[in-house]
């Protein structure tokens, strides 16, 4: 795992070439090794990429922390590719998958062309979360924070928090529950969690599902 999580740092550092000055882009991923305070658990997918997978595991807690970074200094100087788009970042877990045959990839980057032949997947590299949008109008006494409720009704006094969102039985909207029944929560105090029941988010917050992620989340009054 050791030489597989070098391997891949290094790989993402040079995936995009160097750019003139003043015209960069973090189009590289320079990747750290991490401690992650996440419970260790195991989710099984179907993955795509080079050939369908199914039945893979992603392990946690993540591996790798990689970051959008630029690259210039290059020495010597290597052939050169045009530059990429933004990156962004990523938290990588350790992956295992059912034994494929996996074709060869033609490759070219800065360092030239060739062909690259993978051996099995070892990582998978989920994106950061982007973050919500909310807006503030503030009066001489008081600030109230807007954010649309992911479904509209079956909450009661979902608005109470400013920043309230309906999660309703069946997932509806995007939004879910874990014990069928409707949840108003606070938006902006949601984290990313492996909860299954409301008691494993601590007092006073509920566990909800968004998009397909288990969250913690503050409960509204």
């Amino acid at each position: 795992m050791k030489r597989t999580s070098h391997s891949i740092a290094l790989a993402a550092l040079f995936l995009a070439p160097t750019l003139p000055a003043g015209a960069q882009i973090a189009d590289h991923l320079k990747c750290y090794k991490v401690k992650d305070l996440i419970p260790r658990v195991g989710y099984t997918a179907d993955l795509n990429g080079l050939v369908p997978e199914a039945g893979c595991v992603v392990k946690l807690p993540a591996k790798l922390l990689c970051v959008d970074t630029t690259k210039t200094n290059v020495s010597p100087p290597p052939p050169g590719a045009p530059g990429g788009t933004p990156a962004g970042r990523f938290a990588c877990y350790k992956l295992k998958c059912p034994r494929a045959t996996l074709p060869s990839v033609p490759w070219t980057d800065q360092f030239g062309a060739r062909a690259l032949q993978p051996v099995a997947a070892k990582m998978l590299c989920a994106p950061e979360a982007a973050a919500s949008t909310t807006s503030s109008t503030t009066s001489s006494s008081t600030t109230t924070t807007t954010n649309p409720p992911c479904v509209t009704g079956g909450c009661s006094a979902c608005g109470s928090c400013g920043d309230g969102q309906c999660h309703m039985t069946g997932g509806g909207g995007g939004c879910g529950t874990i014990d069928n029944n409707p949840q108003c929560v606070s938006a902006i105090t949601c984290v990313v969690s492996t909860c299954t029941a409301h008691g494993q988010c601590g007092p006073g917050r509920v566990c909800v599902v968004d998009g397909g992620q288990n969250l913690c989340c503050d409960e509204c009054p």
